[in-house]
């Protein structure tokens, strides 16, 4: 939906829907997909395949190509709210691309449109995207639950969360130095914004059941010879446990579990230093740029 705020119009997100990764070797992300990350593959094509963790119909497609080529999705609850979300996105200066009627349906959603935040980041929003009815049956038993985030890092990370606390609905968490923490609903957060000077998705974040299948997969990944690259640890911020882990084609994947709901009357955000303490309290060390101050990232 989009409500008026101070005369603003205000999109609202209903829920994180899916990441489009490219790549350049289908074989090895469904490999990675499938037997490292666990989800459950539900369709593969020549050029496409896609992946289960929850409810939704799916969380994970990688396509066929250029690994640059990568798009975040989001919810909007009605075509009304979408329509009016293409309006209120024109009329801020974002150039908007309605998706045609065979790109939807290999979206399997009704309606979308798609933009790019100042980062270059491509964003999708969507109307009535698939669920499924069927039980969510892993690959292997990594103890998934959902897809719970997705980190990005850009050279406008303030600008980017300018819009999404602007025109939409989203709410900063918390600041590690100029990375903010963004939620749209209870959960700390659904979308990390790093500064960089590379621009994509930094990172893809699955939920696990509890502390033990995050130890579990921390002996999994090493025994599976999978580069860890953070953790495991404790974010301060969230208070989630992680283990972080490299994937095809430079896009790193997180286990999470755990982690405090926000309490919407009572939380400010707070502002941490940027230093590595401020991303794991546990003092894991991180082999990622963007966590590392001082670093050129």
């Amino acid at each position: 939906m989009v409500h008026a705020l101070n005369e603003c119009l205000m999109i609202d997100i209903e829920q994180l829907r899916y990441v489009r990764l490219g790549t350049r070797d289908l074989p090895a992300a469904i490999d990675f997909a499938t037997r490292v990350l666990g989800l459950q593959l539900i369709e593969k094509t020549d050029d496409t395949a896609r992946f289960r963790s929850d409810f939704r119909d799916h969380t994970l497609v990688y396509v066929t190509g250029d690994p640059s080529d990568q798009t975040v999705a989001f919810e909007v609850r009605t075509p009304q709210a979408l329509d009016d979300a293409e309006a209120a996105l024109t009329k801020a200066g974002y150039r908007v691309t309605r998706g045609d009627a065979d790109a939807a349906a290999a979206r399997k959603v009704r309606q979308f449109i798609s933009f790019r935040d100042k980062s270059g980041h491509q964003i999708e929003l969507v109307v009535r995207p698939l669920n499924s009815g069927w039980r969510y049956f892993p690959s292997r038993d990594a103890g998934v639950t959902g897809l719970e985030a997705v980190a990005l890092r850009g050279p406008a990370a303030t600008a980017d969360e300018a819009l999404w606390t602007t025109l939409f609905n989203g709410r900063v968490s918390d600041w590690a130095g100029d990375t903010a923490y963004l939620r749209f609903d209870s959960a700390h957060h659904r979308l990390a914004l790093h500064p960089s000077k590379k621009s994509g998705v930094l990172a893809v974040e699955y939920a696990v059941e509890s502390v033990n299948q995050l130890m579990q997969a921390h002996y999994f990944l090493q025994q599976a010879q999978v580069r860890i690259v953070h953790g495991p640890g404790r974010r301060p911020t969230s208070g989630q446990m992680f283990i972080t882990f490299a994937g095809p084609d430079g896009v790193l994947f997180s286990y999470v579990a755990e982690g405090t709901p926000v309490d919407e009357a009572t939380h400010r955000a707070r502002q941490f230093p940027f230093q590595p303490l401020s991303f794991c309290s546990w003092g894991s060390v991180s082999e990622i740029p963007e966590f590392a101050a001082g670093v050129d990232a």
